[in-house]
């Protein structure tokens, strides 16, 4: 029979370990969006790196947050914005507006 003790490190653990694999170390080839993909949902201060097949001529685009978190296709970030919500005290703050969080 498991203790809560077990029951809690198992959970630390697995709580740890998606988080890990949520953030990435920002690369160093990146750019910051265009007004085109601005307007497709993508912030401002957001970074990308685009990476290409081999081979062939089809180039891969992923997406940075500020804070780590990596995102396969606009999509993804849009879900995310959608999401994502800070909370401080009794307020909510809605961040899917343009502008870059303050932490």
């Amino acid at each position: 029979m498991q203790t809560i003790y077990d029951i809690v490190d198992t959970g630390a653990r697995m709580l740890c370990s998606l988080r890990s694999k949520e953030l990435v170390p920002i690369p160093e080839n990146v750019r910051e969006p265009t007004e085109k993909e601005m307007l497709c949902g993508i912030p401002e201060w957001f970074l990308i790196q685009e990476v290409p097949r081999y081979p062939g001529k089809q180039i891969d685009k992923y997406y940075f947050s500020i804070d780590g978190h990596k995102f396969h296709s606009v999509r993804e970030v849009k879900e995310w914005r959608e999401n994502l919500q800070f909370e401080f005290s009794d307020t909510t703050i809605d961040t899917t507006i343009d502008e870059a969080p303050c932490f």
